[in-house]
């Protein structure tokens, strides 16, 4: 018999893996039709309001008594949770909701590492601009302020004084309570893991390209650390994994190498966003899409660390906020060797001020190499090459 899963949001990517694998697929999803082709892979689609988890937990088990689910399996930030409570509710196995709302929960994170001594971190949970005033002062340094449960890099702001807190609080401070970090000085990359069973196998690291405001505009792997360096950043993020109690599936965390070792900032169990799912097949041919969903079912091995891995990069094209004008260079940039340029700016097309990870909407090049330094140099050709005019708008 097939294996059967709910999966709560998803797009045609991991409906086509979880398909070609041979699994049924009832397909949930947030109001507004799916793409047609979601009708030919699952199963079944039904809509249902993804934020209200009653909605959701009524709509899952009553396919789950129909016939019977395997899994409960999301990739989606805001589903985490909700398939966790799911598959607890359920007892289908999987992680357990206590260990992904501490990844999704900063603050709970914290408090946890702070109580197992991993990966120390000065941090305080603040409701007003004077306690955020009241903690920078007890530092002496600058902070980072940041949402509880954002994402994507929404609301993150650094503060270096009273001024800088009292400025930025009206844009974050509504929006639920705001944790205040030290501000970790080092060089921040991204670490690629994968779970089964409670045992974890960190398959890559990824190095970041970083605006002034924290977005995300580039990654490339593998991260090119010394060995000794890299051994360190895998047993803090195994630990840490361990410490949360992660048990299956993919998994995304930021670690910073600071002068005093590697520490973590923050961390998901999803496959990280902006073209990483991309550069882990191509620098060491894994496709998480597939394993989030066939690892769990038992239809495949999790991976383990591959022997050889080349190099794989990724840059988003970026232009001054309006509406653009013109796309120079574009054409000749497409024959630049050992690079794909997917969803070309345009003309016409708008230009949002870059706040935050959904803010980059016109394209992107994923570039391959012999190594790191070669993908990276490649598509930074690409970006050289590409001139994006554009006119403000209202």
């Amino acid at each position: 018999m097939s294996p059967r899963i709910a999966l709560l949001g998803g797009k045609l990517n991991i409906l086509e893996r979880a398909h070609a694998a041979g699994v049924e697929i009832v397909l949930f999803h947030d109001r507004g039709a799916p793409e047609k082709r979601a009708f030919e892979l699952c199963e079944k689609v039904l809509e249902v309001d993804l934020k209200d988890f009653e909605q959701v937990k009524n709509a899952v088990v009553t396919e789950h008594r129909r016939k019977p689910f395997s899994r409960v399996i999301s990739i989606a930030e805001e589903c985490l949770v909700p398939a966790a409570r799911l598959n607890e509710f359920l007892a289908l196995g999987g992680n357990t909701a206590t260990s992904v709302r501490l990844l999704k929960d900063k603050h709970l994170m914290r408090r946890r590492l702070e109580h197992t001594a991993l990966s120390p971190v000065r941090t305080r949970l603040v409701s007003s601009p004077e306690q955020a005033v009241d903690f920078l002062t007890i530092l002496g340094a600058p902070i980072i302020l940041k949402p509880v449960t954002g994402a994507g890099s929404l609301n993150v702001a650094k503060a270096t004084s009273a001024d800088d807190i009292f400025a930025v609080w009206p844009r974050i401070g509504s929006r639920g309570p705001i944790l205040a970090e030290e501000f970790l000085v080092g060089h921040e990359i991204s670490v690629e893991s994968f779970s089964y069973n409670g045992e974890h196998s960190v398959i890559s690291m990824t190095s970041k390209t970083l605006t002034d405001n924290f977005v995300e505009v580039g990654h490339a792997m593998p991260s090119g650390l010394e060995h000794e360096q890299w051994d360190a950043v895998v047993s803090l993020v195994t630990d840490f994994l361990r410490v949360i109690g992660l048990e299956e599936g993919p998994c995304h965390t930021e670690v910073m190498l600071t002068p005093g070792g590697p520490r973590i900032v923050e961390s998901q169990n999803r496959i990280g966003g902006g073209g990483i799912v991309e550069l882990l097949r191509r620098s060491c041919a894994y496709d998480f899409l597939r394993l989030a969903v066939t690892v769990p079912l038992g239809i495949d091995p999790c991976p383990t660390p591959p022997a050889h891995r080349t190099g794989a990069a990724v840059r988003f094209f970026q232009a001054a906020p309006g509406r653009i004008l013109q796309v120079r260079g574009l054409e000749d940039a497409m024959k630049v060797e050992g690079t794909t340029i997917f969803d070309p700016p345009k003309e016409g097309n708008s230009v949002p001020k870059l706040e935050w990870s959904l803010d980059k909407v016109n394209g992107y090049v994923i570039a391959e190499g012999a190594d790191i330094h070669e993908a990276v140099a490649r598509c930074e050709k690409v970006i050289d090459m590409v001139d994006i005019v554009t006119t403000p708008q209202d």
